[in-house]
């Protein structure tokens, strides 16, 4: 299990392509202050997504790189429930405070407040879906831009700690419904996670249930 909990903690817990390389198609954008209160307004706006993902994972001692899909669920304010059905079947759900993993059947929960390292994956993937992350001044350094189908946004730690685990993320805002529509980074060994999000459904009801797997 903790194997499994460290593949999902090692996507939100990597860096960027070459931090300091500009994506292809992107430019900066001039109004940071501006923008940033646009983006804000965008993520605000949204109470909900169901959508189903592909992430891949890029490791140099691998020919292949590693390919899992599943089924993902946001709802504000910090409710994420993650559900791999290939290569393996597994789900973790972030519910407040709890961090919940079934795994071969059997559930296992964990105290986000009591475990720091849980704590900072709560923070991430939660921050890192809403887009919300680059309000957090004292933590990163933000860098915006913005192409004709999307959004950018750049992250760079600040605080030591996390710059030894992050060089960057970078946060991909589809414009066509204002939502996350990928997340790409690369760790310090030059592997990479790249995760898309596709036939995303924003704002629809999701009931509370879907986030407690102790049944």
């Amino acid at each position: 299990m903790i194997n499994k909990i460290l593949i999902i903690a090692s996507f939100f817990l990597a860096v960027s392509l070459n931090g300091k390389a500009q994506e292809i198609g992107f430019k900066p954008v001039n109004n940071s202050t501006e923008f940033k209160n646009k983006i804000n307004l965008l993520t605000s706006n949204t109470q909900t997504i169901q959508s189903d993902f592909v992430q891949e994972k890029h490791l140099s001692f691998l020919s292949e790189n590693i390919i899992s899909k599943g089924k993902f669920i946001f709802k504000a304010p910090n409710q994420l429930r993650w559900e791999y059905s290939e290569p393996f079947v597994y789900i973790i759900v972030f519910n407040n405070k709890n961090i919940y993993i079934k795994d071969d059947g059997k559930v296992s929960t964990f105290d986000t407040q009591s475990n720091k390292m849980f704590s900072e994956i709560n923070y991430m993937m939660i921050g890192t879906i809403q887009g919300s992350l680059f309000n957090d001044s004292e933590r990163f350094t933000v860098k915006y831009f913005e192409s004709d189908k999307h959004y950018l946004l750049e992250l760079e730690p600040k605080m030591a700690e996390m710059k030894s685990m992050l060089k960057s993320i970078k946060i991909f805002i589809d414009k066509t419904d204002n939502s996350v529509s990928s997340i790409k980074m690369i760790e310090t060994s030059d592997d990479y996670t790249s995760i898309e999000f596709v036939k995303r459904k924003l704002n629809l009801p999701v009931e509370n249930e879907k986030f407690n797997i102790q049944k």
